[in-house]
């Protein structure tokens, strides 16, 4: 039996298809931008326990392209001028681009005065010199400088700058550093005593002193500065490092364990790096377990370290997790393929 509709019918049934369209396209609507949202909220997520070092180098592209903006003003400023105009210090590009500048360095896991940091001090060098703020301009020139290992440079840079205002301790610093660094230690020292006459935080003399005190192999000295420092600025997990891998020197491993311990609610939960030394701690001292606590939160922070997985499949090796271990070797494997020559050395150990 053939079946047919009405006219009447017709419309009727299109009437209905077409309200049912609109309420399964609202519907599905619905679900695609819950799911567009989830992944915003899933993405945010990730972003936040990203790599350290993957987030600065957003920021710093974010910088340099204001710090572009900001320089082509300047040269537009100054196009046809004969004395150099200065860009105003308000200029919001300029602001934006120190602003971000320094929540990357603040962010910034590695060296400050790695060499791939360089650049960075650069721009900022003419970013200064832009607004007029010469010292500024020299300062970041003589961390550049420290960049490039040419501590002679960044020596004079400094000098240059304490030479017009003996009270920028921050220079005073800079030049110390680069003594440090060139071994000229004699000099180190002195230039400490007058950064400190400068009025520098103590923690940044002691800090100073225990570099100085480490250099030259003294290594009680340099704790009891680096403890002197912590003193002052609890919070700086850098100087935990320090003074945990000289403490773990010494012998002196549940020492080494607390002030890194003590840390973790002052940053170093944050820092992938320091988990992962608070973590081989705890494995020398027989706490795996914690171990392991601390090598998931690291590895979460920093998914691409091949280093990371492999202390964590040695972790989760002792705990008896041997499925857990597997996979986080092969992790480690994968991520670094280098790590094959440290695990067949192990393996002839045995």
């Amino acid at each position: 039996m053939r079946f047919s509709l009405t006219l009447p019918q017709w419309k009727e049934l299109r009437a209905i298809l077409i309200v049912w369209f609109i309420i399964v396209g609202s519907g599905v609507a619905t679900v695609v931008f819950l799911n567009l949202n989830a992944s915003r909220i899933i993405n945010h997520i990730e972003y936040v326990e990203a790599s350290r070092f993957a987030r600065t180098q957003v920021l710093y592209e974010e910088a340099k392209k204001y710090a572009e903006k900001a320089l082509q003003e300047a040269a537009r400023l100054n196009k046809n001028e004969q004395q150099r105009k200065p860009l105003p210090q308000d200029d919001p590009n300029f602001k934006r681009a120190v602003e971000l500048f320094g929540k990357a360095f603040a962010l910034d896991p590695r060296d400050p005065y790695s060499r791939e940091m360089r650049q960075y001090y650069e721009i900022l060098a003419h970013l200064y010199a832009a607004v007029g703020s010469d010292l500024w301009a020299m300062k970041m020139g003589a961390r550049g400088f420290l960049c490039a290992e040419d501590y002679k440079d960044a020596e004079i840079y400094a000098g240059s700058v304490t030479a017009r205002d003996p009270k920028d301790y921050e220079a005073w610093m800079l030049q110390a550093d680069a003594q440090i660094r060139a071994a000229r230690l004699d000099d180190a020292e002195s230039t400490i005593l007058k950064m400190e006459s400068a009025g520098a935080p103590p923690a940044l003399v002691h800090e100073l002193r225990g570099l100085v005190a480490e250099k030259r192999g003294l290594t009680q000295k340099a704790i009891a500065e680096y403890l002197l420092a912590l003193e002052k600025v609890p919070e700086n997990i850098d100087i935990r490092k320090r003074l945990a891998t000289l403490l773990e020197g010494s012998k002196r491993l549940e020492e080494a364990r607390k002030v890194l311990a003590d840390g973790l609610a002052l940053g170093g939960d944050r820092d992938p790096n320091y988990l992962h030394r608070l973590a081989n701690l705890e494995l020398k001292l027989g706490n795996p377990g914690q171990a392991v606590a601390y090598l998931e939160r690291a590895v979460r922070m920093e998914p691409s370290s091949g280093d990371l997985y492999f202390d964590l499949a040695q972790a989760y090796q002792q705990i008896g997790k041997s499925a857990r271990a597997y996979d986080a070797l092969q992790e480690a494997l994968k991520r670094n393929p280098a790590l094959q020559a440290q695990l067949l050395s192990k393996k002839k150990d045995q």
